[in-house]
Order: C-alpha cells, then sequence, then structure tokens
C-alpha cells in the first residue's frame, strides 16, 4: 500500500485570509477580463472605421498602450500567482520532500516580497505625483499619467499580499510538518487542486 499525501491541517484563519486575498483577487481578474474585451471591441472598431469609412479612431492607440495593456498586466498578476501559472523551473520541487519544498516555495517568496515592497511604494509615490502635478502625456489628447500608473502599486500590492499570505501559510506548513500548505501552488504537487 503506497503512502498517501496527508490532508492539510485545519487552519480557519488562514483559510479565511485565502478566501478574502481569493476575492479581491478574483475582482482584479475581472476588470483584467474587461479591459482586454475592450482591447478586442476598440481594435476591432478602429479596423472596421478605419478600412470602411476611412476615419480610424485616433484615440484608440494611446487608450490601449497607456491604459488597457497595463491594466490588464497588473490585476491579473495576484491570480496567476494563486493558480500556479507565472513560469517557473520546478524539476527539484517536485522531487524534494514537502517540508523542503515548502522552505524553497517561502525562501523564493520572501525574495520576492522584498522586491514587490519596492515596486508598491515606488508605484505608489509615482501615482502621487503625477496626481499631484496633474501630468499628462503630451498629444493629441492630453491622457492623465496617473490613471496608468495607478494599476502599478494596485497589481504589485495585491501580490505582495498573497506572497505575505503564502509565507505566513508556508512557514505553517513547515512547522506542523504538513504536505499542503493553505492557499500555496506547493499543494499541486501534493495531489490537490491549487487553492484548496
Amino acid at each position: 500500500m503506497g503512502a498517501e499525501a496527508a490532508p492539510p491541517r485545519r487552519r480557519p484563519a488562514l483559510q479565511a485570509a485565502h478566501r478574502a486575498i481569493s476575492a479581491l483577487e478574483t475582482a482584479c481578474g475581472w476588470g483584467a477580463s474587461a479591459c482586454l474585451f475592450a482591447i478586442m471591441i476598440i481594435v476591432f472598431a478602429d479596423v472596421a472605421m478605419r478600412y470602411l469609412l476611412n476615419a480610424p479612431l485616433a484615440w484608440s492607440y494611446d487608450l490601449i498602450s497607456l491604459y488597457l495593456m497595463v491594466a490588464v498586466f497588473f490585476l491579473a498578476l495576484s491570480a496567476t500567482q494563486r493558480d500556479g501559472h507565472h513560469v517557473r523551473v520546478d524539476i527539484l520541487l517536485v522531487r524534494w520532500q514537502p517540508r523542503v519544498r515548502h522552505a524553497m516555495e517561502l525562501l523564493g517568496n520572501a525574495l520576492t516580497a522584498v522586491v514587490l515592497l519596492a515596486i508598491v511604494v515606488q508605484g505608489s509615490l509615482k501615482v502621487r505625483d503625477s496626481w499631484q502635478a496633474d501630468a499628462v502625456v503630451a498629444g493629441a489628447i492630453p491622457w492623465p499619467t496617473w490613471a496608468t500608473a495607478v494599476f502599478v502599486p494596485i497589481g504589485a500590492g495585491l501580490l505582495l499580499l498573497r506572497l505575505l499570505f503564502s509565507l505566513g501559510s508556508l512557514a505553517a506548513a513547515i512547522g506542523d510538518g504538513s504536505e499542503v500548505a493553505v492557499g500555496t501552488t506547493a499543494g499541486e504537487q501534493a495531489g490537490t487542486a491549487p487553492g484548496a
């Protein structure tokens, strides 16, 4: 009879935090999806106007490149981490014992959290400065720069929150010897669904 993965220990506080963060990630994911849909509609309308009426939408490129693409990228960051879809090399990770795997995940998440904290701080300062200076992009339409910069601290901040949660969850799993950490992709390698 083969060894089966032990079920994760019940940690109500971690599970509640995971659900709350996941709700924020889902809301941001819907926002990213709406922006992607808007890109599709605007590009279609621009092409139709350009080739059928010889009157392209002059504002479409700026709106898409300055706002919508930035929103799609940053709003989807944390949900991508939660679901384990960021690119990573896991040749060794899947072969290690659960405690070692959790420790490596914890180390990687801790280092990433340090970088993300700097991005959130600098991004927030950029938004504040752009807002106070009423900075705009030079062009036919004076697009405000703070409205594009705001997606950086929102997306990076939510990813930072996800990583901080993951640090606590992984530390708890290491401490009690669980094979699965609440709300982390380490559970995927142990045979459970991501986000369990």
